[in-house]
């Protein structure tokens, strides 16, 4: 006997957010209200507008190392589709490591730092667009993950002792820049995974700790190309779905659990939408 699939002929609401080359898409069986049903009271308790009733919050780990996990995963969820967006070919990217030589733990710092060497690598290798990681090391020093989008060829840079004007124009620690893989089909995944998988032991995720909360995990140039969201209907699914053009690459089933304790049955799936 087959198990029943709930997503087959039909969802309440499925919504749609086009990266330009990827497309993200998460069905889900209740519809989301257009106003809101609940009233905060306060931490603790929300009042229920159609039924007049006061109810407490399913704090569950509010606040512990979960807590932190969820939100990182969430800014990494937003990163990867921010990626998506503004990749076209593995030619017009960089991917560069920044450093600081001294164990520098001063989070303000780093815009002002990136800002003066935006302008020295424009000056030397034209304009791009620009988005940034922070990460904390274990001994608390920050450092910086960056992809560089150009609307052409990348621009070749010299990645060695003797010859390294992007660790120059930097001045402040270890520098690394490197090609992105040709056979890199989701960029946003692939990196996003780079950034918190542990790769000594293979644990996937491993890394998000080092990420701090309550601190925005990434930054980009004004010129960033964003993701649009829309709901569409399942016909519209159905019909995105079957097209010659467009190539599942992953789908996962989960099950969201609101503040308010109840469970939500939601499918996310990635399609490439210019496959050949």
């Amino acid at each position: 006997m087959t198990e029943y699939d709930c997503f087959e002929h039909q969802a309440a609401y499925i919504k749609l957010v086009d990266c330009r080359h990827t497309a993200h898409v998460t069905l889900c069986q209740h519809t989301p209200p257009t106003e809101p049903r609940i009233d905060r009271i306060n931490d603790d308790f929300y009042y229920v507008r159609s039924t007049s009733e006061i109810r407490p919050y399913q704090h569950g780990e509010t606040g512990t190392k979960s807590d932190h996990v969820r939100s990182i995963k969430r800014a990494f969820n937003s990163l990867k589709k921010l990626i998506n967006c503004n990749y076209d070919t593995p030619e017009h990217v960089r991917f560069i490591t920044l450093t600081y030589a001294e164990n520098m733990r001063d989070n303000s710092r780093i815009s002002g730092d990136w800002r003066r060497f935006v302008r020295r690598m424009q000056g030397a290798y034209g304009r791009f667009r620009w988005l940034y990681v922070k990460e904390q090391q274990a001994r608390g020093a920050w450092h910086l993950h960056a992809l560089l989008f150009f609307d052409t060829l990348a621009p070749y840079m010299p990645n060695n002792d003797q010859d390294h004007p992007v660790r120059d124009m930097w001045g402040h620690g270890w520098v690394t820049v490197e090609a992105v893989r040709k056979d890199a089909n989701n960029l946003g995944n692939y990196l996003c995974a780079y950034l918190t998988d542990d790769k000594d032991t293979g644990v996937k995720g491993a890394r998000l700790l080092n990420y701090e909360a309550g601190v925005r995990l990434y930054n980009c140039s004004r010129d960033i190309l964003r993701p649009t969201e829309r709901a569409i209907s399942f016909e519209e699914y159905t019909a995105l779905a079957a097209d010659d053009h467009v190539q599942e690459l992953s789908s996962r089933d989960s099950i969201v659990r609101l503040k308010t304790g109840r469970d939500l049955h939601v499918r996310y799936k990635l399609y490439r939408t210019d496959h050949e």
